[in-house]
């Protein structure tokens, strides 16, 4: 039996990733998610009855600690830069190595963002670049990227682990998209963010130039990767872990302008706005003021190639692309933004 610990589960990824482990057939999990809120936990035990929940946030060190130290895999999706929590994943893992001479495993999920930091410490947004990051041609530069960057505290503890004690991987998400499966929150945030705000105005936008590009993938995509990684895992398959475990994950890329034009039109259509040709020109402080974070999450190139996981792992996106996903999409924030109103 191999045991799983889970943060996240209640979120779009965590909430997917335990879908897909609970559905995937792997003989044998034993699946145990931290969360934060009882009645929360509650839906994920009425959707996953032989799932354990335990009460407690990110917060909650020695829990944390505990937890990893009884964990075979730990898969860390509950946040990207939550420091305190990541060091007590280790520390658990670590001391799991002492008792069992064996090494745990841990999963951590990060953003793409770790690709733009000079765009982001400039404050330069919506213009196009030609940078690309293949996870294994570009390896040691993707490596260096995190280790130059003081702010990425959690990738910088998750690939210096010595893979003697806690074997490792990284899995770098782009724009995400699609419905989840998950118990409760099954909503994205960058592309249904642009509807929304789309829906909000009233027409279309971009940000400055609108020719910056981020890679993107279907979550069921993402949580398949995570699947395959947790069975690799659990067998104790070697050869891609740690330094060697950075997996981007992407099926696609769309430059954010055409993203937008094309929310634009399906809003249009649907009867949402009046056009479905203009697109109004705004910078990174209106974008700001549209959602949270958005000046870096519409703004940003994140150009990436998943070359790892397809070779080591065999790993295919088989996820409709973003491009036919937009009208399900727009439906499902008018909805949202319709009832709303009528609510007023």
């Amino acid at each position: 039996m191999a045991k799983i610990l889970l943060t996240g589960a209640t979120g779009f990824i965590g909430g997917e990733i335990l879908h897909t482990l609970a559905c995937a057939g792997h003989s044998g999990l034993h699946i145990t998610s931290l969360v934060r809120d009882a009645s929360k936990a509650q839906q994920v035990q009425l959707a996953y009855p032989e799932v354990k929940t335990v009460l407690g946030d990110l917060d909650d060190t020695d829990l944390i600690k505990e937890q990893s130290k009884a964990a075979d895999v730990v898969l860390n999706f509950a946040a990207t830069g939550h420091a305190a929590s990541a060091k007590a994943i280790a520390e658990g893992l670590q001391a799991r190595q002492k008792e069992t001479q064996k090494p745990g495993y841990w999963i951590q999920i990060s953003g793409a963002t770790i690709y733009a930091a000079d765009e982001i410490g400039s404050g330069r947004y919506g213009n196009a670049t030609d940078d690309t990051y293949d996870d294994l041609k570009d390896q040691k530069k993707i490596l260096s990227a995190i280790q130059k960057n003081p702010k990425r505290v959690v990738e910088n503890l998750v690939i210096s682990q010595n893979p003697s004690s806690v074997k490792t991987a990284l899995i770098v998400g782009p724009l995400i998209y699609g419905v989840g499966q998950g118990p409760v929150n099954q909503r994205s945030v960058q592309a249904p963010e642009i509807a929304k705000a789309t829906l909000k105005l009233g027409h279309g936008f971009k940000l400055n130039e609108g020719k910056n590009i981020w890679s993107n993938i279907h979550v069921h995509d993402l949580a398949s990767l995570v699947s395959l990684l947790v069975g690799a895992a659990k067998d104790g398959k070697d050869g891609f872990w740690n330094e060697d475990g950075v997996f981007n994950v992407e099926n696609g890329e769309l430059a954010f302008g055409d993203l937008s034009a094309l929310i634009t039109k399906e809003a249009h259509k649907q009867g949402f706005i009046k056009s479905g040709d203009h697109l109004e020109t705004i910078d990174a402080a209106k974008a700001d003021t549209l959602s949270g974070h958005a000046s870096v999450l519409w703004g940003t190139n994140a150009r990436t190639r998943s070359s790892n996981a397809q070779k080591n792992l065999g790993w295919k996106p088989t996820g409709a692309s973003l491009e036919r996903t937009i009208a399900d999409l727009v439906s499902s924030e008018g909805k949202a933004f319709d009832s709303k109103k009528s609510e007023l």
